[in-house]
């Protein structure tokens, strides 16, 4: 068989880029999240023949296996931000009638106090 004209590499520095490159994004995604790698160390990429059908099925076994565990990761990712926006949801429901509460107690203030004016939100929009 013939190599592939323009491709003296065979598959094997195409199927490395992009398991390299899709290896890249996890890290990034991990790494933005704020997280340390939370899989530990990746298993290191598997050496490519010529032809990716060429390789082993220990090499297809762990590639599958970092394939799995990147997936993993950003399935942990997306669970523990569902978990902050619902945290995040929670604490903007709390801060509704406690700007309320407080806007009305400033209120208050200002009638029993006579002379007492605190800001409010409402004095920031009137600017």
């Amino acid at each position: 068989m013939s190599e592939q004209p323009g491709n003296a590499d065979g598959g094997e520095s195409y199927l490395g880029s992009v398991v390299s490159g899709l290896r890249g994004m996890a890290e990034n995604v991990v790494k933005a999240a704020g997280a340390h790698n939370p899989l530990g160390e990746l298993p290191a990429l598997p050496e490519v023949a010529t032809h990716p059908g060429a390789m082993s099925a220990a090499q297809l076994g762990a590639m599958r296996t970092a394939i799995q565990a990147q997936r993993d990761a950003v399935a942990a990712m997306q669970s523990q931000l569902t978990a902050f926006d619902e945290q995040l949801q929670v604490l903007q429901r709390l801060l509704v009638p406690l700007a309320e509460w407080s806007a009305t107690w400033a209120r208050l203030e200002e009638r029993v106090v006579p002379g007492h004016h605190q800001a409010t939100p409402e004095d920031a929009d009137r600017e």
